[in-house]
C-alpha cells in the first residue's frame, strides 16, 4: 500500500472537519456512519482493504480528539464567560487599536488551563512574546453585525475576550522567546518601510503579499483583488517560502561547501521566515512540506508530496483540531492538493510552459472553488487567467522584496529596490481594476442549488482533468463549466424576483439594505459610516453588483466620501439629509423631509423618525434602533446580528 500518511492524514483532517464545522454535537454521529461505509466498502473493496482500515483508524482518531479537546479544553474555557479571571502568559500577538489602545492576544495559562484570550488594554510598551499576566472580566467571542467574530477565532481556538480597556496587565520584563521577538519586529519595521516607499495601493499590496499584514489594504481593494483571483497572493505559503529558500540557498551554497550545513541553515531560514509571517496556518504548513522535502534529501529519500500534506493535516491539526474549519487551512490545504495532484497527473508527451501552467490553475480552481463558495459566498473564475498572466508579475515583485527582506531592509538599498517592485505591482493592479469589473468574472453564490452546481461539476473537472491529456480539450471543458457556472448564476438572479430586505442593528446605530436582481439601496440611519464593513459583507453575500444609490441621515458629506474606500460598487447617488456640507456637493441630491425619492422598486420619504419606506406594498420606517412595520414599532437595539424583513415578519438570519 503506498502513500499510507496520505490516507491517513486525509481521513484525520476530514474528521475534524466534519467533526469542528457541526461544534462537535454529530461527533457519534459521524463516527458511527464512517463504521458503516467502512464496513460496506471493505467487503465491497478487496484491493483496498488496507486503505480502507487506515481511512477508519484515523477517522476515528480525529473524531476522538475533537471530543478530547471540546470536553476538555473547550467546555472549560467557555464556561468561563463572564468571569474574572487572571491568566499568565506571553503575548503571542498585538496591533494597535488608537492611538490610547493595542488590541493583545495573549497565550498561556488560566491556573492550569490553557488558553488564548483577546483583550484590548491601554497603551504600554508591549512586544511579542513578552510575559504577561492580566486579570480582566472575560466574555465569548461572539458572531455579530459587523463581523463573524465568533467563528473567525473559534478556528483559531480563541473563545474569550476582554473588556475595552476594563483589564489590568503587568509585565516582568522578560521574554518567552527573544529571538522570535526580533524576527517579528524586523516585519514590522520592513513593513513600515514598504508603506513609507510605495506609493499608497503598491504599498499596501507589497505590505500584504511579504509581511502578510492587510491592514493598509482598503476594503474595496482587497474585494477588488480578491474577484480579480489575486487574493491568494496575500496568504503567505508556498509560493513565498519556496522563493526564499531559493534566495537564501543560493547565498549560502556559494559561501559554504558543506550540503549538510547549507541544509540546516536552510532549516532555519524556513522556519524564521514562517515567525516572520506570523506563523500563520497557511506558512506554517508551508514550512513543514518544505522541511519534509528537504529531510528527506538530507537522508537519501525520495518525498512525495501527498504523504507530506497527509503529514501536514496531522501536525497542523493535532493540537488544535478547531483549525480544520479554518478558511486559510482548508484552502491553503486544497491549493497545494490541487498542484500535488496536477503533478501526479502531468503529461508524459512534452508540453508548453503555458500549457501546464493553465492545466494547474485549473486544478486549483476547481478544487478550491467549493470552499470558496462556502466560505466567502463567490468564485473568481477570472483566476484561470489572472494566474497564468499576473501572478508572474507579482512574483517577480516578491523576489525583489525578498532581497530587500534578505539584505537586512536598509533603506540605502531597500528603498530602490522596493521602487523597482512596485512598478510590476502598478501594473497588475491596473489590470485587476479592469478585470474584476467584467460582469461575471466572480460567481456570486447565493443559494444552495448554485452550490451544488459548482461543487458537481468542480468534482467532475477534477477527474476530467486528471484523465484528459489534449492540452485543447481540458480548456474546452474547463470554459464549458465555467460558461455553466456563468450562465447558472444569470438564470438565478433572473429568477430571483423579490426585493430583499436586511437590517444591520447595532445598538441605535442601524443600516438597511434594501436589494433586488443584483440592485441594491443602501441606508445609513444615523451610522455614519461605522456599518459600511457589514454592508459591504452583506452585499456580497446578496450577490449585488451594482449599488443604485444611498440614502444618509447624519454627517452625510464625510460618510460618503469614504465610500470609494469602503465599497468596491460605489453608489450611484446619494441623497443626503441634515448635513449643511453637503449643500455645496455636486455629487449629493438634498432629500428634505416631505419630499420623496421614486427608485422604482420603492419610493423613500425622509422623516423626523428616519426614512418612511414602501415596498411591495408594505410601509416601514427604518430608523435607529428601531424598525416600523404597518405601524408597529419594534426596537431592535439590543440585536447582534443581521435581521431580515419577508413582508411584515422579522426574522433573524
Amino acid at each position: 500500500m503506498t502513500r499510507k500518511a496520505a490516507w491517513a492524514g486525509f481521513s484525520f483532517c476530514a474528521a475534524l472537519m466534519l467533526a469542528a464545522a457541526f461544534r462537535s454535537e454529530l461527533d457519534p454521529t459521524l463516527l458511527l456512519t464512517a463504521v458503516g461505509l467502512s464496513v460496506v466498502c471493505f467487503a465491497a473493496f478487496r484491493k483496498y482493504r488496507r486503505h480502507v482500515i487506515v481511512c477508519i483508524v484515523f477517522f476515528a482518531l480525529g473524531i476522538a480528539l475533537n471530543s478530547a479537546y471540546t470536553h476538555m479544553v473547550y467546555d472549560k474555557i467557555t464556561a468561563l464567560d463572564g468571569q474574572t479571571v487572571t491568566i499568565k502568559g506571553y503575548i503571542k500577538d498585538r496591533s494597535q487599536v488608537d492611538g490610547s489602545y493595542d488590541r493583545v492576544t495573549v497565550s498561556g495559562k488560566i491556573g492550569s488551563l490553557p488558553a488564548e484570550i483577546s483583550f484590548v488594554l491601554p497603551y504600554d510598551d508591549f512586544r511579542y512574546y513578552d510575559e504577561i499576566t492580566v486579570t480582566d472580566t472575560v466574555s465569548l467571542i461572539e458572531d455579530g453585525v459587523k463581523f463573524d467574530s465568533g467563528s473567525y477565532n473559534y478556528s483559531k481556538s480563541v473563545f474569550l475576550q476582554g473588556g475595552y480597556a476594563t483589564g489590568s496587565a503587568v509585565l516582568t520584563g522578560k521574554s518567552v522567546n527573544p529571538v522570535f521577538r526580533e524576527i517579528r519586529e524586523y516585519r514590522d519595521r520592513l513593513f513600515s518601510l514598504i508603506i513609507d516607499t510605495c506609493p499608497q495601493r503598491e504599498g499596501a499590496f507589497l505590505g500584504a503579499m511579504l509581511c502578510g499584514d492587510k491592514s493598509e489594504l482598503s476594503p474595496a481593494l482587497k474585494t477588488e483583488l480578491y474577484r480579480s483571483g489575486l487574493g491568494h497572493i496575500f496568504a503567505v505559503s508556498g509560493i513565498h517560502l519556496v522563493i526564499a529558500v531559493t534566495f537564501f540557498s543560493a547565498i549560502a551554497s556559494r559561501l559554504i561547501k558543506s550540503r549538510r550545513v547549507v541544509t540546516f541553515l536552510t532549516f532555519a531560514e524556513i522556519w524564521g521566515f514562517a515567525v516572520f509571517a506570523g506563523l500563520s496556518v497557511s506558512v506554517v504548513r508551508a514550512a513543514v512540506m518544505l522541511t519534509l522535502t528537504k529531510s528527506g534529501r538530507l537522508f537519501g529519500r525520495k518525498t512525495d508530496g501527498l504523504n507530506s500534506l497527509g503529514l501536514c493535516a496531522i501536525i497542523l491539526t493535532a493540537a488544535k483540531p478547531y483549525t480544520a474549519v479554518s478558511p486559510s487551512f482548508v484552502l491553503s490545504f486544497l491549493a497545494v492538493l490541487a498542484i500535488e495532484l496536477a503533478a501526479l497527473h502531468k503529461r508524459d508527451d512534452e508540453s508548453t510552459k503555458a500549457e501546464d501552467t493553465l492545466r494547474l490553475s485549473s486544478y486549483v480552481l476547481f478544487t478550491t472553488s467549493p470552499a470558496s463558495a462556502i466560505f466567502f459566498g463567490g468564485v473568481s473564475v477570472i483566476s484561470l487567467l489572472t494566474n497564468l498572466l499576473l501572478v508572474p508579475l507579482c512574483t517577480v515583485s516578491l523576489m525583489l522584496c525578498f532581497a530587500v527582506l534578505l539584505t537586512g531592509g536598509i533603506p540605502l538599498f531597500g528603498r530602490p529596490l522596493l521602487l523597482l517592485a512596485a512598478i510590476p505591482v502598478r501594473f497588475v493592479l491596473r489590470c485587476a481594476d479592469d478585470l474584476a469589473m467584467l460582469d461575471l468574472s466572480y460567481i456570486f453564490i447565493t443559494n444552495n442549488v448554485l452550490l451544488a452546481i459548482v461543487s458537481l461539476l468542480s468534482a467532475a473537472m477534477i477527474f476530467i482533468l486528471s484523465k484528459q491529456k489534449n492540452s485543447r480539450r481540458f480548456l474546452a471543458a474547463s470554459l464549458t463549466v465555467i460558461a455553466v457556472w456563468c450562465a447558472s448564476a444569470n438564470i438565478s438572479r433572473v429568477l430571483d424576483r423579490g426585493v430583499k430586505i436586511t437590517v444591520l442593528p447595532y445598538g441605535r446605530k442601524t443600516a438597511y439594505v434594501v436589494s433586488e436582481q443584483g440592485d441594491a439601496v443602501i441606508f445609513d440611519v444615523g451610522a455614519r459610516g461605522s456599518l459600511d464593513s457589514a454592508v459591504a459583507r452583506r452585499l456580497d453575500r446578496l450577490g449585488v453588483s451594482r449599488v443604485s444609490c444611498a440614502f444618509i441621515s447624519e454627517r452625510a458629506y464625510m460618510t460618503a466620501s469614504e465610500y470609494p474606500e469602503n465599497f468596491y460598487f460605489e453608489p450611484r447617488m446619494v441623497f443626503a439629509a441634515n448635513d449643511p456640507l453637503a449643500e455645496d456637493s455636486d455629487s449629493m441630491t438634498i432629500l428634505n423631509s416631505g419630499e420623496t425619492a421614486d427608485l422604482g422598486m420603492m419610493t423613500v420619504t425622509p422623516d423626523e423618525k428616519g426614512y418612511a419606506v414602501t415596498v411591495d406594498g408594505n410601509s416601514y420606517v427604518f430608523g435607529k434602533g428601531f424598525i416600523i412595520i404597518d405601524g408597529e414599532k419594534i426596537d431592535i437595539t439590543n440585536e447582534r446580528t443581521a435581521l431580515v424583513l419577508e413582508g411584515t415578519t422579522l426574522r433573524r438570519r
